[in-house]
């Protein structure tokens, strides 16, 4: 088929026509940067191809022709290009006298102290004391410079060890005689980057921080939009698999556009199934990298206890983070979710290999081992079967682990567990030992009402982070769960020690 793909050009700067959406985020770079007579300095924060750059491109550079007739000279700086901090800021200087001589701007004063900011035969102190005299001139001159600094996390390696490097930043956009607009883009904030390098300055302090997030509803409804208009109707269905692959996450649904277009074009239909089979490796390189940079940053087994529990050391600040980024939101139930049914099922997997509270996993591991090794001298392989047919109240919990099993399966193939109880939860474990009770005394020896006190505490402290705040586990009960757990394993050991 002749048509276009409207995404093929995924994974770069998007810009004009092809930017979608955003308008509350370019509402806040307008109101800081754009809209006033002296623009104030702007970090964006957000996940790695969540759109950034685009942002800043498309509300900022795509409008220099305009910036230039107010004397406003923005420059586009990649941070990650440079090797040394001097490097850095003397191609801040480079950079503006290129952008100044193309305006026919560039002063003989200008260039003269540029020439002298650019020698090398001065000491750190008084080569940077040049590079302010330079901003100083252009200043002066009545011009404005605003440096986009992308990349902006590389500061932790060009500035790593060395406080001089945020300060010097700070004092080129701090005072007034010679003040540039620094606007940044990142992964981390600016706070945390300074935290890394082991060099705390105050550049943080004059930064407005904005983080940009995953599309709203009203953004994803435009992405779609740019398939109907070359002809591609979808119907609930596509759409619904288009929000339980991507969420509202820009790159991944470009991805999954271009993808489908292709189909279209070779088929003249789709089929998501077929489409997130083929995305299947560009999807989870894409999860990969987003969990590495949570390992880097020790948040990873923060978000997991928050999805999937256990909740023991997770503060409200660290909830509203997440939040920040996109990457969970708050459902109905009270609980969170992450930004795409698609990627909580990888982050279950990840869960699974990931020892979140060590006693509580050797516990859970050892309940499910009991339960397996024990029914299946009961009753055989099939024992599933067997128990939902003379305890029909167990169903409901065995195929809700169906159906967690087979996402799973769908979505990561052969990665998939195939154990059914490595989808239970520890109310799902004591329901299974307290229907085949009589089997199960004889291991755990007390009632059953002692054993349920137990489970119930266990199950709450399982149990996602709630969403009617402040919440987490009590002191108290957390030593409670840590006895239960101990007594639980004793009592697992000591009943394998008999069957021996």
């Amino acid at each position: 088929m002749n048509i276009e793909n409207p995404f093929s050009d995924y994974g770069i700067i998007v810009h004009q026509d092809r930017f979608i959406g955003r308008e509350s985020d370019l509402r806040v770079v307008e109101n800081r940067v754009i809209r006033p007579i002296e623009a104030g300095n702007l970090a964006i924060i957000g996940e790695p191809r969540i759109g950034k750059s685009s942002l800043l491109y498309k509300s900022i550079m795509e409008r220099k022709h305009d910036l230039h007739q107010r004397s406003i000279v923005p420059i586009w700086i990649n941070l990650a290009k440079y090797d040394s901090s001097a490097q850095f800021f003397q191609s801040m200087v480079v950079r503006c006298t290129d952008e100044l001589e193309d305006l026919d701007r560039l002063s003989t004063p200008i260039q003269r102290v540029a020439d002298r900011a650019l020698k090398d035969d001065a000491s750190w102190s008084g080569g940077y004391a040049r590079i302010e005299r330079f901003f100083e001139k252009v200043r002066l001159d009545g011009i404005r410079v605003w440096f986009i600094l992308d990349e902006f996390d590389h500061a932790r390696h060009l500035f790593k060890g060395d406080i001089s490097g945020f300060q010097g930043l700070r004092e080129l956009s701090y005072r007034p005689e010679w003040r540039v607009t620094l606007i940044t883009a990142s992964r981390r904030s600016i706070r945390d980057i300074e935290l890394q390098t082991q060099a705390i300055s105050t550049l943080d302090g004059i930064f407005h921080k904005h983080y940009l997030g995953m599309f709203t509803e009203s953004d994803v409804d435009l992405l779609i939009s740019r398939l109907g208009s070359i002809g591609i109707a979808l119907n609930d269905e596509t759409r619904a698999m288009m929000r339980f692959y991507a969420g509202g996450h820009p790159f991944l649904l470009e991805m999954l556009g271009y993808e489908m277009v292709e189909q279209y074009r070779l088929t003249g239909r789709i089929q998501m199934d077929s489409v997130a089979e083929d995305l299947e490796h560009s999807f989870l390189d894409q999860y990969d990298r987003m969990v590495d940079l949570l390992r880097e940053d020790y948040t990873l087994e923060k978000l997991l206890q928050i999805l999937f529990g256990p909740v023991y050391d997770v503060k409200q600040s660290e909830v509203e983070e997440f939040q920040r980024y996109g990457l969970i939101h708050p459902t109905t139930g009270d609980t969170y979710a992450a930004f795409s049914p698609h990627f909580q099922t990888y982050l279950r997997l990840i869960e699974r290999q990931v020892d979140l509270w060590p006693l509580w996993k050797e516990t859970e591991l050892a309940l499910r081992r009991l339960i397996t090794n024990t029914m299946n001298k009961q009753h055989g392989d099939q024992w599933v079967s067997k128990m939902e047919k003379a305890h029909p109240n167990l169903r409901a919990t065995f195929d809700s682990c169906r159906q967690a099993q087979q996402k799973e399966e769908i979505a990561f193939g052969s990665r998939a567990s195939r154990n059914l109880l490595d989808f239970t939860y520890p109310r799902d474990l004591f329901a299974i030992i307290f229907a085949a009770w009589n089997i199960y005394q004889p291991f755990f020896g007390k009632d059953k009402n002692y054993w349920d006190q137990r489970s119930t505490l266990l199950a709450k402290f399982r149990n996602p982070l709630a969403h009617n705040r402040d919440w987490m586990l009590q002191e108290y009960e957390r030593q409670l769960a840590e006895g239960y757990c101990k007594e639980i394993l004793t009592v697992i050991s000591q009943s394998s020690d008999q069957q021996v």
